[in-house]
């Protein structure tokens, strides 16, 4: 089972005409969606809004297959994100996160509505902003005595944290205690400036020398670094490419999916063609999100086809 906690956020995203339509998002809500329509028990255990958004985030989490993990919703709004799509198709953020839902929460409640069966809790992104960093410590040291892995997408965003210098601190905190790990390489490098991409992927593995690091790098691939294991995949090309909303969220739930499925081995227990398939399993997701706009992971009936046809064309 899957626990996750981070932000939720109402994505206003342009429409041809020049108005925006709110879309259901935040970088861990996805990830949670995304994992749910993969057949996997998901908890969402960070605060909805009381708000009309926090009762929509709520309905969707259920009619993915997902639940909300806590007994209430927050009287603070849920936050918003003012997106624009650049002439690369890639998605810039205004983000509002000051007295909102997702971070209206102590410690000790958030422990608590860790699930009894939680197997893996995900966090990240936003969550991991320095004014957080207090709450989220506590909760990772309690899961981590439960036995319970630590799952972290970095997802760098500088522009919406409080303080550039201690959020730096705290990535690199929480990646110490991480038991898997995602970043793009427009994360490692805002996170680590002066150093090439693999100086900076060096620098995960020396600070996490257990830890599955999955590296996405946009159209060059991805990659899985682990322990022995380094594996390198091509791009899936998107067909039509839309944007690439939510694309890095759909990658990574899926790679945890396909993870839990095998029941989380650890690196000696796993073997190479099956971190292949986990990892072929992710991308072919997110090139299937970034064919339809926002972000709109695949169902399992819908991978599980797209990856017989994949395979079918491979041969």
């Amino acid at each position: 089972m899957l626990a996750v906690i981070g932000e939720n956020v109402v994505d206003l995203l342009p429409d041809a005409n020049g108005l925006y339509r709110p879309c259901l998002g935040g970088s861990p809500f996805n990830v949670a969606v995304g994992a749910a329509r993969q057949q996997i028990q998901v908890s969402y255990i960070s605060p909805l809004s009381q708000d009309n958004f926090g009762r929509q985030f709520a309905d969707y989490l259920r009619q993915n297959g997902a639940t909300y993990g806590l007994d209430s919703f927050s009287h603070c709004p849920s936050s918003l994100a003012l997106v624009s799509i650049n002439e690369q198709l890639q998605p810039q953020y205004s983000l509002y996160r000051t007295g909102i839902a997702d971070r209206d929460i102590c410690a000790d409640r958030q422990i608590a509505a860790l699930p009894p069966a939680c197997q893996l809790l995900h966090l990240g992104s936003l969550a991991l902003d320095s004014e957080d960093a207090p709450r989220i410590r506590q909760v990772v040291a309690a899961a981590k005595a439960r036995g319970i892995q630590i799952a972290l997408d970095i997802n760098v965003r500088l522009n919406a944290v409080s303080d550039p210098i201690a959020y730096r601190s705290f990535v690199l905190e929480m990646i110490q205690q991480s038991d898997f790990i995602k970043a793009s390489d427009e994360d490692l490098q805002l996170l680590f400036a002066a150093l090439a991409l693999p100086d900076a992927v060096a620098t995960i593995r020396q600070t996490a020398p257990a830890a599955l690091l999955a590296l996405t790098e946009g159209d060059k691939g991805a990659a899985i670094f682990w322990q022995d294991h380094q594996i390198r995949l091509p791009v899936i090309t998107a067909v039509p490419f839309v944007d690439t909303v939510g694309a890095g969220d759909t990658f990574w739930a899926n790679l945890l999916a396909a993870l839990l499925k095998l029941g989380l081995p650890d690196a000696s227990q796993c073997h190479a063609l099956q971190l292949e398939q986990c990892l072929t399993r992710a991308m072919l997701a997110a090139s299937l999100n970034i064919a339809s706009k926002g972000c709109n992971p695949p169902t399992l009936l819908q991978l599980d086809q797209a990856m017989e046809n994949y395979q079918q064309s491979q041969v």
